[in-house]
């Protein structure tokens, strides 16, 4: 069980933009649009959270296979740590 936490870096700021995060890192000046889905990983993210944390909770709030979704997860979270977006504790 990966037991790493991971959670928003401070320095993003996000707005929901007709339902879809859209965001901007104020240091490189990058804007990003997370979509829904993306953008209720975001916003689970306030507080740290493990990968099966996340997993749990969007499986029990969509209707999505647990690999699948944690396959997608992991890759969204794979992304967000390259842009910088994401922390890991």
């Amino acid at each position: 069980m990966n037991e790493k936490k991971y959670t928003r870096k401070p320095d993003i700021i996000a707005a929901d933009m007709d339902g879809e995060v859209v965001m901007m890192d104020i240091v490189s000046g990058k804007y990003y649009n997370l979509g829904r889905t993306g953008g209720a990983i975001w916003n689970l993210l306030e507080s740290p959270k493990t990968l099966d944390e996340l997993v749990d909770i969007l499986t029990a709030k969509y209707d999505v296979d647990r690999a699948t979704c944690k396959a997608q997860v992991e890759a969204f979270l794979k992304t967000g740590l390259e842009h910088g977006l994401f922390s890991m504790e």
